[in-house]
């Protein structure tokens, strides 16, 4: 499809190339069994992310089961608070009616207790205690003073003293009479306690009467609107009865409160809105939490606390939820490797799977009802950590059955090119930047393609993208131009690559000054140029690497000095090995093959791997064999197996731009080249300036596919009379050797 520019075309909805990766998400979604929670593996900057909030939402749409949840005190056991579960948005709503019952209540106890009715119903009590006590007080001073005695009251009660002061105190008689009085006192003081109690019950009676005509309406109303559920109603009663055996909270004033420290005791009639979805932004679908940092806490949830004269305390209006709470009934979004770093959160994770619970683990103080979770979990990681837990956690497959695979690349096509175009579109859109013309597009799909070392693939790493997006907008805003053109983008991804190329412009630098010995031109017997490619980070380069072969009559051998210097890795010296067999599978039917053969990278002094140089090794080596010269103008990469085949290898196009480069420094002569894999072609996308010096003849590409090729083009020799030579020079070792 040709278009002007992505201003033209319809922006990009939705994910690219992941096709696969999106059927196992939407098989995933689609199954509510236990254990159907979901991987999500791959590279970085695929889309993983965005795309799995993008369709969890969707789905959270169709997904109402999710609810409210509030704690409150629990009456019955404090150190337990209790769980209450409710529809969306009657959560917030149960909170202000049990706030505006406290509210109310402060009132209408008030009122209650100041009213006319309840001050004459009190009154009627005192006062009937009060005249059942002045008759019975009464009736004790008549008897006492036909006795001769008057009545009087002291701090140790009522005493009887003799009216005549003259009277004989001694006697037998007036003691009697004495005694008979303070018995009969005792009798009157025990009645008057008993009317006191009698009084007492009363008043008790009437103040719970007169305050249930109060809080019974407003609690039977509230058990009216919530009375469905058993909890609710349960936790409602047991409000009714605290509130009744603690009404003079309501009636204390503010100085009251303070002195007496009661701030605390009214503290239980709050509600704590745990979960509040209408809040949350989660009235009309399931919540869809990604949790970025997820520490225990905030993944299982905490209590808090705060210090009060100096002392730690807690209650159930500190609970705080943590992301479990907050995704019930929907989705939870986390990343894997921090889920990991977080000291016992994995292993919490699938117990609350298991249990279809969270409970809030505390070490001292309240313990918080466990919440029934129903939740599906998402995990986002790399292919090497799902490998790692598939492998040493027999619980991961029980929890995690379906794996989503996002692939880094995608086929090359028409509608994966326009993809990547409307893509653009989109981004820039969304970001308010400067669009791109057709041929800036191409720019782009080759440099995705570079990404993916493919010229049939297209990166899915859409934030390499995005980057090349921004960063030639600057481009093209320098130059006032309304659109990104191609030279905008040729000179992104060049000053990209120039901000971080300081390690190669250093190595340049050695070449210049002949620190690091290389020849690119002539010949020499057991040299040649191979390539590697140096990975710094997001950047990688390639540069020729000189590798020299000797050999000599012997039995050992072929030896890899890299390995004896302790610098060869494991595939390293496998390809090393290889050699051997290719030397015992061509060069040994009439003899044994009796060499002594040294191969070194020279200048070398890091460690070296792969089997890519495997091939150069041979080469170098079959040169000393047969005392052939090598021409350095040509650089060699690929891999060989002990049938000579030449197999492929990675990094071709930074190995190729590499040689490139270091013949420019060196001198451009129309000769130079490399050879490579001819299956390797596919992999080069090769810069503009490499491309047209090969278009031009000043550089060369050899693809070949077996040993004897690259040997032929390597010494312009046939490979007939290199194995003739080889051979001869095998049979005086041989016979040196006896």
């Amino acid at each position: 499809m040709k278009y002007k520019t992505t201003a033209d075309i319809e922006p990009l909805k939705g994910i690219l190339g992941q096709e696969k990766a999106t059927w196992a998400m939407e098989f995933g979604l689609k199954i509510d069994e236990l254990g159907y929670n979901i991987y999500i593996s791959g590279e970085t900057g695929t889309g993983r992310t965005s795309y799995a909030l993008n369709i969890l939402k969707k789905y959270a749409k169709n997904k109402k089961n999710h609810k409210d949840w509030c704690y409150v005190y629990n009456f019955e056991n404090p150190r337990e608070p209790v769980a209450l579960s409710f529809e969306i948005g009657k959560g917030k709503i149960f909170k202000k009616d049990i706030e505006k019952l406290v509210e109310n209540l402060y009132d209408e106890l008030i009122s209650a207790f100041e009213s006319e009715e309840y001050e004459k119903r009190k009154n009627k009590i005192l006062d009937e205690y009060e005249m059942k006590k002045e008759i019975l007080i009464k009736k004790l001073k008549e008897y006492g003073e036909k006795r001769g005695f008057k009545l009087k009251s002291s701090k140790l009660g009522i005493v009887f003293v003799p009216k005549n002061e003259d009277a004989d105190t001694t006697s037998e008689e007036f003691l009697k009479l004495k005694r008979e009085l303070e018995n009969l006192a005792l009798q009157v003081v025990s009645k008057i306690k008993e009317l006191e109690n009698i009084a007492k019950d009363d008043l008790l009676n009437l103040e719970e009467e007169t305050g249930m005509l109060v809080i019974n309406p407003m609690i039977d109303d509230l058990i009216e609107k919530y009375g469905e559920d058993y909890k609710v109603k349960k936790y409602l009663s047991h409000l009714r009865d605290d509130i009744l055996e603690n009404m003079y909270l309501f009636y204390l004033d503010v100085e009251e409160l303070k002195s007496l420290n009661e701030k605390q005791n009214l503290k239980k009639y709050e509600v704590n809105l745990f979960i509040d979805n209408v809040g949350n932004g989660n009235m009309d679908s399931a919540p869809v939490i990604l949790e970025t940092n997820p520490s225990y806490a905030n993944l299982f949830g905490k209590v808090e606390y705060e210090s009060i004269n100096g002392m730690i305390k807690t209650d159930f209006t500190k609970i705080v939820p943590g992301a479990l709470h907050k995704a019930n009934g929907g989705y939870l979004v986390l990343y894997i490797d921090q889920v990991l770093r977080n000291p016992y959160s994995w292993d919490m994770l699938k117990r609350c799977i298991q249990l279809k619970e969270v409970k809030i683990d505390t070490l001292t103080g309240i313990k918080p009802e466990p919440i029934p979770i129903d939740i599906k979990v998402i995990l986002i990681g790399s292919q090497y950590l799902y490998n790692v837990l598939y492998r040493y956690d027999e619980e991961f497959n029980k929890y995690f059955k379906v794996i989503v695979d996002f692939d880094s690349e995608m086929k090359r096509d028409e509608n994966n090119e326009l993809g990547v175009a409307r893509f653009i579109a989109s981004y820039c859109n969304r970001n308010n930047l400067k669009h791109f013309t057709y041929d800036a597009v191409n720019v782009v799909l080759k440099y995705s393609s570079r990404l993916v070392e493919n010229t049939n693939k297209l990166s899915t790493r859409f934030n390499k993208i995005a980057e090349i997006i921004i960063e030639s907008n600057l481009f093209a805003n320098i130059r006032d131009s309304e659109f990104v053109e191609a030279e905008d983008v040729k000179k992104a991804i060049y000053e990209k690559w120039n901000r971080i190329n300081k390690i190669e412009q250093k190595i340049d630098q050695m070449y210049k000054t002949g620190e690091l010995l290389i020849s690119v031109e002539g010949k020499k017997v057991g040299v040649i140029n191979g390539l590697s490619v140096i990975n710094m980070g997001e950047y990688s380069f390639g540069r020729p690497v000189v590798i020299t072969a000797t050999t000599s009559p012997g039995n050992k051998g072929v030896i890899n000095i890299e390995r004896e210097a302790k610098l060869s890795g494991r595939i390293h010296d496998k390809g090393v090995l290889i050699l051997s067999g290719y030397l015992l599978e061509n060069f040994s039917k009439e003899r044994p093959v009796s060499i002594t053969a040294n191969i070194c990278f020279e200048q070398s002094y890091s460690g070296v791997d792969g089997d890519s140089a495997s091939g150069a090794e041979l080469y170098a080596l079959l040169s000393s064999l047969s005392q052939v010269p090598i021409k350095q103008n040509i650089a060699v990469t690929g891999s060989i197996n002990q049938k000579g085949e030449v197999q492929v290898v990675g990094g071709v196009t930074q190995k190729v731009e590499g040689f490139y480069h270091i013949c420019k420094l060196k001198g451009l002569n129309g000769k130079q080249g490399v050879i490579l894999p001819k299956k390797n072609l596919d992999n080069l996308i090769l810069l503009d300036e490499v491309q047209d010096a090969i278009d031009k003849g000043k550089f060369h590409i050899y693809p070949v596919t077996r040993v004897e090729e690259a040997m032929e083009i390597l010494t312009g020799k046939s490979f007939e009379y290199i194995y003739d030579k080889i051979i001869s020079r095998i049979n005086k070792f041989y016979r040196m050797s006896k």
